[in-house]
């Protein structure tokens, strides 16, 4: 399934197993000068997940926040990734790849559960430039209480003069309600 929004394009897969590798530039063969001179290569943007954010409890309804309460927890793995930048390097196209991890708690009542998370583009100065909330739904095949999907996203950020992807950060995360936000502050303490 591949959903484009505002300029990010998503596609998720199911996966079986993880690979991921580091965030690269753009690749640039060296044949010694022979087609004539060689292009320094670009960074790519710094890629994190948001602290306090990696993590997702989904408890029942009601006010119970124990352990038999929660319907499904959810984790966001490291991401990876390859950036290229456009002819002239007017522009920085971003390729994501984050794996979302759910494990199904005692309070569950179906297999399947959408996890909410973001992806945002943000300046060095943390000002935040873009971000889009996407809906990633698990389902969890009968019998086994965990599953996984890798999210492949795709951004365009346009350049100004001066600018390279060392000037951007890419952040991910869980988008939390306040509730859930506070429940992950208290647990990492």
């Amino acid at each position: 399934m591949v959903r484009i929004l505002s300029g990010w394009k998503t596609k998720l897969v199911p996966v079986s197993f993880l690979f991921l590798s580091a965030c690269s530039g753009g690749i640039d063969t060296d044949l010694g000068g022979v087609f004539g001179e060689s292009k320094p290569l670009l960074p790519c943007p710094t890629v994190t997940v948001l602290p306090n954010a990696d993590n997702i409890t989904i408890f029942q309804n009601g006010p119970g926040r124990d352990l038999v309460d929660v319907q499904f927890e959810g984790v966001i793995a490291p991401v990876s990734g390859e950036c290229f930048y456009e002819a002239d390097d007017v522009a920085l196209q971003i390729e994501l790849i984050l794996r979302i991890g759910a494990i199904k708690g005692p309070a569950a009542r179906s297999q399947i559960q959408d996890f909410p998370f973001f992806v945002a583009v943000a300046e060095k100065s943390k000002k935040i430039l873009n971000k889009k909330v996407f809906i990633s739904p698990i389902e969890i095949p009968a019998g086994r209480r965990r599953a996984a999907v890798q999210e492949e996203m795709v951004q365009r950020i346009p350049l100004p003069s001066g600018r390279s992807g060392r000037d951007y950060t890419i952040v991910v995360g869980f988008q939390l309600t306040s509730e859930q936000f506070k429940f992950n502050q208290n647990t990492t303490k």
